[in-house]
């Protein structure tokens, strides 16, 4: 069963056996002639990502494409992926300037696992800056950074240690911390995050709960279906067909503004007097 288009331009190139092996036969490669149809596509939703092939003889042309892309739909994964024969500093700082989401060099990132890996971050990297942008009102500014590395960080069962770690605290103090803003435990708030981006994945038609549920690293399906009935009060197959994603913006908007109970008290060294 296909579960998501990848388009890819332009399509004379030969690195197109290569990509299409290194994609699997979940994921339909489409190529594209023509970048005004591409960006067509783009817009009607049935392409979840796009890979741009770059090497000196294209560059230019390449180039404009990653532009235009990028200018038309900001949250799209843009992926670049490129032969480094002929090309020079100057080109691949183009080639980032254009706004790309990942970059994959020919015959190094481009095995199946490796690429595979590397397509789901590019979504889950771009979902998470369009989450963020979408909710960030909704979030304490001092809970910014938290809330982008935990959108981020979807795919992963992040432990509290190691997300208090990353933003040089303490487990305690960034407990107190999200209690003083008035947020959910970090346990539940890492939770809500990896639902928001599943949300974001199934929001998009072609999608199985499965395939989400193994891309965010939940065991199964029915796990993650666990989880939203759990803090969305419905069944996924409902939710899906009133609109998972807004459903779960409003959920997660609630759950931010409503009161938490007290949490742990201020860490000994943060004491004031």
């Amino acid at each position: 069963m296909i579960e998501r288009r990848v388009a890819c331009f332009p399509p004379d190139n030969g690195s197109l056996p290569r990509l299409r092996a290194a994609l699997g036969t979940v994921t339909e490669l489409v190529p594209f002639a023509d970048v005004s149809a591409l960006i067509d596509n783009i817009r009607t939703g049935t392409i979840s990502a796009t890979v741009v092939f770059v090497d000196v003889s294209t560059f230019e042309m390449a180039e404009l494409a990653l532009r235009r892309i990028r200018a038309n739909f900001p949250a799209h994964p843009l992926i670049a992926y490129y032969n480094e024969r002929g090309l020079t500093p100057r080109h691949l700082i183009g080639i980032a300037q254009a706004g790309i989401t990942e970059l994959v060099q020919f015959d190094i990132d481009d095995s199946r696992l490796t690429f595979a890996r590397i397509l789901n971050s590019a979504s889950r990297v771009t979902y998470a800056q369009t989450l963020f942008d979408m909710l960030r009102g909704d979030v304490p500014e001092e809970l910014h950074s938290l809330f982008l590395y935990s959108l981020e960080h979807a795919g992963r069962r992040l432990e509290v240690t190691e997300l208090a770690a990353a933003l040089g605290l303490s487990k305690r103090t960034l407990s107190w911390r999200m209690a003083q803003c008035g947020a959910p435990s970090p346990r539940v708030f890492l939770t809500w995050c990896r639902l928001l981006v599943a949300s974001f994945l199934l929001n998009e038609s072609g999608r199985t709960l499965d395939s989400v549920a193994d891309q965010l690293n939940f065991s199964d399906g029915h796990a993650l279906g666990a989880v939203y009935f759990r803090y969305l009060h419905r069944g996924i197959l409902v939710l899906r067909r009133v609109g998972v994603l807004n459903k779960a913006l409003g959920a997660f908007r609630l759950a931010m503004s409503e009161p938490t109970p007290s949490g742990p008290s201020l860490p000994a060294p943060l004491r004031e007097g």
